[in-house]
């Protein structure tokens, strides 16, 4: 699994388990909120592994614009480094 469009794929699916996550925030479920993300991060980690972290982290910018220019708000995701 690899290639810009592998990644952009998954750049997607991170934005929205980070707006999932808000949501369980914004309705009282904190923990839930903050167990969710941890979650996302380790599958972040792995998914970087596969399709390369500089390319994950284009894709994730690239899907945040297309969020910003579709006037939805998100969030940034950052990777570890």
């Amino acid at each position: 699994m690899s290639g810009p469009q592998t990644a952009k794929l998954v750049a997607l699916w991170i934005l929205h388990g980070m707006a999932c996550a808000k949501l369980l925030r914004e309705h009282g479920r904190g923990t839930h909120a903050l167990n969710f993300e941890a979650a996302l991060d380790e599958l972040k980690e792995i998914m970087a592994g596969k399709v390369g972290r500089d390319e994950l982290s284009r894709a994730i910018a690239w899907a945040s614009e297309e969020m910003w220019d579709a006037d939805v708000t998100a969030e940034p995701s950052r990777l570890r480094h």
